[in-house]
């Protein structure tokens, strides 16, 4: 996930960035997930579950209050709160 806020924030290194493309940047025109990362058609189930595919799933399912944060520190946060909160849901309903 960190990967992955550091690619919306144009922090990672330019062949690794190029990985993690936006929507906007595939259509010339303004799209409802405009502001995902584009997900790549994947032909083998090793690419299926790969961080460039299901790690982009993930994040483009985070809320947008979470991916939008300033700071890596602040996303990290965050993202941690969410998760245990929903985990202690599910584990309540077990």
């Amino acid at each position: 996930m960190v990967m992955l806020f550091k690619a919306n924030n144009d922090c990672l290194e330019g062949r690794v960035q190029a990985f993690f493309e936006p929507t906007a940047a595939v259509h010339k025109h303004d799209t409802r997930q405009s502001k995902l990362f584009y997900v790549k058609k994947a032909n083998s189930t090793h690419r299926l579950l790969s961080i460039t595919v299901r790690g982009i799933h993930i994040c483009n399912g985070l809320a947008s209050d979470i991916t939008q944060l300033p700071s890596l520190q602040q996303f990290k946060k965050r993202l941690k709160s969410t998760v245990t909160k929903h985990y202690c849901c599910f584990v309540s309903i077990l």
